[in-house]
């Protein structure tokens, strides 16, 4: 397992380092002038980053007294054509944590092997990490993620991750739709997918993650077709797979060989005598002659018999009693040594322990008997008999991290996790962002979290600046979803959807006061469901998108009064201000000062906003017909300004895309989407950015991998910044 904890240490030694090294940039003899070793900086990736691709672009600046002869990344040979005092090199990686080191050379014959240095992990993604199925004899995990419609294999002893099977690994053949439960097959070297959208069983071979159908509404025939089948288990020595039927509410077998289905289990077969009510997850008990099955709506775990298909009650509120009752029971597996199958609870986020004799129910771990315990909506479920261990996955907040249980002693540990840098402080619902150039950090409004976290641009190193207990319990958090920085006053801005309000956080302390809002500093023109804001310094006044008022609404930045600065209709009795095309949705905005307007993106309208700063009237800067037609928006949401190359940058949440808007003509180029530049970290739910120009990149709030992504402002290359 990658020792996560240690790197924060080992890249702030290696920039200390680096600033250290003679101060002057010279090389090992001191000297200078001709004597004098050329020095380097890498601009992308981060100091830590994680990325899926097998190779990373490097990009770099360097600087000489002389001529730089050469610059190298891991033996690679730079490109360039300024010499070299911008660069690029395509370096290959390894699975696992790499060192990306420059090394480089001038006309004098002075060098530097380690003139820079960073750390990037290869990982595959893991974004909405379900079921889970032990494959023993290549000592890995198969995890279905649905979001990412993969199967991504996790290593036992390293912690790496791999993607096994995705719509593009190995090739595009019967790719998932929406992948749901995942069995080993080992006799056959294949998993088994069970797919709600295709209605399917898809068979996935182990070594090279080719899909094939086994069984479908037409293969091998239409009989007993599945509806939204879901849990699958191996039933080996029936030569038969068992697959809860979804909307079926049945147990349909599937035959190995054939694919054939037949009906084992349903509310008629052999009997109606305790239906399923909503079956998720299946396990075969074969020393009891019987399957599993947990039922969310019952809750309860339903014993089938594997001959008749005979359905008796094993554990349920009332079964054997009311101890240690279930409340959202998902997974289920057979811990057959300690005559138990162990349940996963999203609801009571606990493993529980029900005896295969009795039913009866124990926790078997938790926050209660595990203190500090991992586990955060623990989903997935696996036994490693040989390991003496339950594998969980997890699918909460705390790094959708693979846990490992002690079938003895409950104890959790943690075997891989898809943080970047650590699994501290994660980002929960993120929304705006703000740089904070001063700290060289990003400020990340969590709406769910109800929280401000600063994520050092560095390292990616999250911190709490503010929430409810953060620097105490004054004035907290609604729902913070829009952030700016009033640097003049040493202030974020936050706007709070939840309290109609503009709250003002202490950027050293963290504390809040409320600058505006329904009474605050009176209750004249209120706020209703206020989304964005920007700090316009030159006026004297905060401006605040609010999605419900259509309308941007100037804030004093001492008072808090609120004026009506641009709105399609009069608002508390004041006639509407500033003319020209009405909002519809306005989302986020950013000031625009060299041209003297504010831009505000509108999702309704899917187009950027000019908001003139004098008169608040509106005119359409870029529309699907403004300039032209060419790579419209969808729903266009975070916004930030690239003056000096005379762009806005848009976040599109639908496209899952970083546009590229010229603010002169509106023409709208692709950045970076699921193609551009690749396939690798690919963007999920994109709502805002920003311009990092100290560190010469983007970084982008993603909401559905709730992660913070460093984009390259040329390239769109893309690599987990903090996550």
């Amino acid at each position: 397992m990658i020792q996560k904890h240690r790197l924060l240490t080992s890249i702030s030694l290696t920039l200390l380092l680096i600033a250290c090294n003679d101060g002057d940039g010279t090389g090992g003899d001191g000297g200078s002038g001709g004597t004098q070793a050329p020095a380097a900086v890498i601009t992308f990736p981060p100091a830590i980053s994680m990325t899926e691709g097998e190779a990373v672009t490097v990009h770099g600046t360097a600087a000489d007294g002389g001529t730089i002869a050469s610059v190298q990344v891991n033996g690679v040979e730079a490109f360039t054509d300024d010499g070299y005092a911008t660069w690029f090199a395509a370096v290959p990686l390894t699975p696992g944590m790499n060192t990306l080191t420059v090394g480089l050379s001038d006309s004098e014959s002075n060098s530097d092997a380690e003139a820079a240095e960073v750390l990037i992990e290869r990982q595959a993604r893991v974004a909405t990490p379900g079921v889970v199925a032990f494959d023993a004899a290549n000592n890995r995990v198969l995890v279905r993620d649905g979001r990412l419609v993969a199967v991504v294999a996790v290593d036992l002893t390293t912690g790496i991750r791999t993607v096994l099977s995705n719509a593009t690994t190995p090739n595009a053949s019967n790719p998932f739709s929406r992948p749901e439960g995942i069995a080993v097959d080992s006799v056959n070297n294949r998993a088994l997918v069970t797919d709600g959208s295709l209605d399917a069983v898809i068979a996935v071979d182990l070594t090279s993650g080719a899909r094939t159908v086994l069984s479908d509404a037409t293969t091998p025939n239409a009989s007993n077709p599945f509806s939204r089948p879901e849990g699958i288990a191996v039933d080996s020595v029936n030569n038969r797979a068992l697959v809860t039927g979804g909307s079926l509410k049945a147990v349909i077998a599937v035959d190995l060989t054939s694919g054939a289905r037949t009906v084992l289990s349903n509310a008629t077969t052999p009997n109606a005598n305790n239906p399923f009510g909503l079956p998720q997850a299946i396990a075969v008990d074969s020393a009891n002659n019987r399957a599993l099955v947990t039922d969310s709506d019952l809750k309860a775990v339903i014993a089938v018999d594997l001959t008749s298909g005979a359905r008796t009650v094993l554990s349920d509120a009332t079964t054997p009693d009311a101890g240690n009752p279930f409340d959202l029971p998902q997974a289920i597996a057979v811990d057959s040594a300690n005559s138990r199958a162990l349940v996963t609870d999203l609801g009571l986020n606990a493993v529980i322990a029900v005896d295969l004799t009795s039913g009866a129910r124990t926790v078997f771990s938790d926050a209660t008997t595990s203190p500090g315990s991992p586990l955060d909506r623990p989903r997935g479920l696996a036994v490693d008999a040989m390991g003496n261990r339950a594998l969980v996955m997890q699918f909460g907040h705390t790094a959708g991290a693979l846990v490992a249980i002690d079938l003895t002693g409950g104890e959790p540990t943690i075997l891989s996790d898809f943080s970047t840098p650590d699994a501290n402080n994660s980002l929960n619902d993120p929304q705006g962002i703000a740089l904070d150039a001063n700290s060289n950090r990003a400020l990340v409004a969590a709406a769910s979290g109800d929280a401000i976290i600063a994520v050092d641009l560095a390292t990616g190193a999250r911190t709490v600046l503010s929430d409810a207990t953060t620097p105490d319990a004054n004035n907290p958090f609604g729902r913070p979803l829009g952030i700016a920085i009033d640097a003049a006053r040493t202030r974020a801005l936050v706007v709070d959807n939840d309290l109609d309000a503009v709250i003002a956080v202490d950027l050293a302390t963290g504390a809040r006061t409320v600058l505006s809002d329904t009474a605050t500093p009176d209750a004249d023109r209120p706020f209703d469901r206020p989304q964005d804001i920007i700090v316009d310094e030159a006026n004297g006044r905060a401006l605040v998108v609010d999605t419900a008022l259509d309308a941007v609404i100037a804030v004093d930045l001492i008072t808090g009064t609120r004026t009506v600065f641009s709105s399609n209709t009069s608002i508390s009795g004041n006639t509407a201000s500033g003319g020209g095309t009405p909002f519809d949705q306005a989302t986020r905005i950013v000031l625009d000062s060299a041209n003297s307007r504010a831009l505000v993106t509108d999702t309704g309208l899917a187009a950027i906003i000019a908001v003139d700063l004098a008169t608040g009237d509106r005119t359409v800067l870029s529309n699907s017909d403004t300039p032209n037609g060419t790579t419209p928006f969808d729903r266009p949401e975070g916004i930030a300004l690239d003056s000096p190359n005379n762009r806005a940058l848009v976040a599109d949440s639908e496209l899952d895309a970083v546009v590229a808007v010229d603010l002169t003509t509106g023409a709208r180029t692709l950045l970076s989407d699921d193609t551009t530049p690749d396939a690798n970290n690919r963007l999920d739910g994109p709502v805002d950015l920003l311009v990092d120009t100290i560190n010469n990149r983007l970084v982008v709030v993603d909401e559905d991998f709730e992660s913070l992504i460093a984009l390259h402002p040329d390239s769109g290359e893309r690599v987990d910044l903090s996550r």
